[in-house]
């Protein structure tokens, strides 16, 4: 694929993204910046991942002391929150940021989203991601009537309220991540090995091989939304 085009954004490219195999990068690219405030929060829930601390101590008669307790993430001696950092950042380079985002160096200087393995392109990048988070999207499907009524919930909350496996397309559609505003990256390659199976977003029934290699690619990129 020497000069042909690696990068597609919006469905009317990436409806056209070729029939072969290799990996793949999603990555966060807006095409419109009017307001600030909604990609901070976009920004912000990449890494203000909500976690949780658990503490257990066992005493004698069977009595444990247990602690659950909510991880929040701050910076500097100040201790900004992600938050404060991203909206300051807006405001002082707003012009910046602007143009960074609509350059060439997104995938380059900003970390993937998801990434992962394609036997076909178009059906794994296409049909199972893009075209699910389109119908995500719809104001009549059950995850936008469920974020409707819940918009602060966090992804594994979607998931075991709806009763609903982890996809990309999920993860996008509870962080509010329009279909517009994702690029995908390709780096073709026939070298992947048969063994690694079909294209199936159904974890349980995925090939050891290709998970050994998603969890290699895991490991190197950290993508925001990957499997952890």
């Amino acid at each position: 694929m020497k000069n042909e085009q690696r990068q597609f954004q919006g469905g009317m490219q990436i409806a056209r993204i070729p029939q072969i195999s290799g990996l793949y990068a999603w990555y966060y690219k807006p095409l419109l910046l009017e307001n600030a405030n909604d990609l901070t929060k976009t920004l912000t829930s990449f890494l203000d991942n909500q976690q949780e601390i658990k503490t257990q101590i066992n005493m004698r008669y069977g009595v444990k002391l247990i602690s659950e307790s909510p991880l929040n993430i701050f910076y500097g001696s100040n201790n900004q929150s992600l938050a404060e950092i991203f909206s300051e950042a807006i405001q002082y380079g707003e012009n910046f940021i602007t143009h960074f985002f609509k350059s060439e160096a997104v995938q380059f200087f900003t970390r993937p989203i998801y990434i992962g393995i394609a036997k076909n392109f178009y059906t794994r990048v296409y049909q199972q991601h893009y075209l699910s988070l389109v119908e995500m999207w719809d104001d009549n499907s059950r995850i936008s009537k469920y974020l409707t009524l819940h918009p602060e919930v966090n992804v594994q909350i979607v998931m075991t309220e709806l009763n609903l496996s982890h996809s990309f397309a999920l993860e996008a559609r509870v962080r509010n991540i329009a279909p517009r505003d994702l690029m995908v990256h390709i780096f073709p390659t026939d070298n992947l090995p048969q063994e690694i199976g079909t294209d199936d977003e159904d974890m349980q029934s995925e090939q050891k091989y290709r998970r050994t290699l998603e969890k290699l690619l895991q490991i190197i990129a950290d993508p925001i939304c990957g499997r952890r």
